[in-house]
This record gives structure tokens, C-alpha cells and sequence, in this order.
């Protein structure tokens, strides 16, 4: 299986990683399909709990809503009020703690990467015993953040669509039963001219690392 793996491989894919950053900035310019199509495959080569899924080959799905399209509008729409209303709840339980503040001001913007990146990407994970959909979710869009990042695409998480798997407009929108299915998303596009990547520090191997 690892027969034709090479040093090459290796470091190619240490500089990827390393490359990998949010990007919150898009050009008006939308990708290729093409390219789009193979940052999507490389979300579904990724791992899934066999035993969860077991006898039901549509386990995961993937939604594609182009910016241009009605379907985008709708979605900004759902997410902002959903955001918005989650906001109201956790001021009545913890007040107005700066996470509030910021919930309450992405209820009353939008959700940043809907609308404003030329793809919004849903992923979608058929729940199951066990219940480890999201971990799968994540294996899914850590492939496709990689696999965009080695094209030069920017990425960026769309973390609030996990609040959407029960909404019933929202699943309806992707033709989905209401419930069934943890979702998860992310904002493509090419990074605007303008963008600059941040400067990031990263745990290290001395500070994090303890051999047994």
C-alpha cells in the first residue's frame, strides 16, 4: 500500500500543512469547477466509522451553493437568524461575555464565508451508534482544507452549520430528512489580492511532547 510513498511525498505534504491557514478574504473570481470537484473528493476519501454507517452507502454528503444562486441567499438567511436567536438564549443564561457579543454580532451581520466566498460547502454525516458523526465531519473537511490549500484555494470553516442538522427549512433546502444527518461546512474561493495569511504559533514538539 505504502510501497510508492517517497521522501518527496513526505516533505510536499510537510509544507502543506504548515501552508494551512483561514482565509477570510475572497476575490470576486470563483475557482474552477474542476478544482472545486477535487477538494470535494478529497473530503470523501476521508475516514468514516464503518460499524455507524454500516448498510447505508449515502453515509455522507456534500452541498455545493455557488454564490450566485437563490439557494445561497436562503442559506445566509437561516444561518444569521439561527445564530441569532442561539445569541438570545446564552445572553439569558451567561449574560453578555464576549462570546455572546460576538454570536449577537454574526446574528446581526451574517455568518462570515455565506455569501461572501463563491462556494459555501455543506457536508453532511448520517448519524449512527456510535454517535461520532462530527469526528467524522472533521476528518472530511481537514482532507478538503489540505487538498485546497496544495491548490492555492482559500479555505475558511463555516463552523455554525453544525447548529443547522435539525432545522427543517434548512434541511429541506438540501433535500435532507430533518434530524438525521450532522452537517458541517466551509467557505471556498480564492484568496482576495489583498489577503495576508496570520502569523500563527504552533505548539512545539519540547513544550508538548512527553514519551512514556
Amino acid at each position: 500500500m505504502y510501497e510508492n510513498m517517497t521522501p518527496e511525498y513526505s516533505a510536499a505534504l510537510d509544507v502543506i500543512i504548515r501552508a494551512r491557514r483561514s482565509v477570510r478574504a475572497f476575490s470576486t473570481i470563483p475557482p474552477e469547477r474542476k478544482a472545486i470537484e477535487a477538494i470535494i473528493q478529497a473530503g470523501l476519501f476521508a475516514p468514516f466509522p464503518a460499524l455507524a454507517v454500516a448498510g447505508k452507502p449515502d453515509f455522507r454528503k456534500v452541498f455545493v451553493i455557488q454564490k450566485s444562486s437563490s439557494a445561497m441567499g436562503a442559506a445566509a438567511d437561516m444561518l444569521k437568524n439561527r445564530i441569532a436567536k442561539l445569541a438570545d438564549e446564552f445572553e439569558k443564561k451567561v449574560g453578555l461575555v464576549p462570546f455572546v457579543m460576538n454570536l449577537k454580532r454574526v446574528g446581526h451581520e451574517g455568518v462570515p464565508g455565506v455569501g461572501n466566498a463563491p462556494y459555501f460547502i455543506v457536508v453532511g454525516e448520517r448519524k449512527g451508534i456510535p454517535p461520532v458523526a462530527a469526528q467524522s465531519l472533521s476528518f472530511c473537511l481537514e482532507n478538503m482544507w489540505l487538498k485546497a490549500t496544495s491548490l492555492g484555494i482559500g479555505f475558511q470553516l463555516v463552523s455554525a452549520a453544525m447548529q443547522m442538522d435539525s432545522d427543517p427549512d434548512f434541511c429541506k433546502l438540501l433535500s435532507i430528512p430533518c434530524g438525521e444527518y450532522a452537517l458541517d461546512g466551509c467557505a471556498l474561493g480564492s484568496p482576495a489580492d489583498t489577503y495576508q495569511p496570520p502569523s500563527v504559533e504552533y505548539p512545539t514538539l519540547a513544550k508538548s511532547v512527553c514519551w512514556l
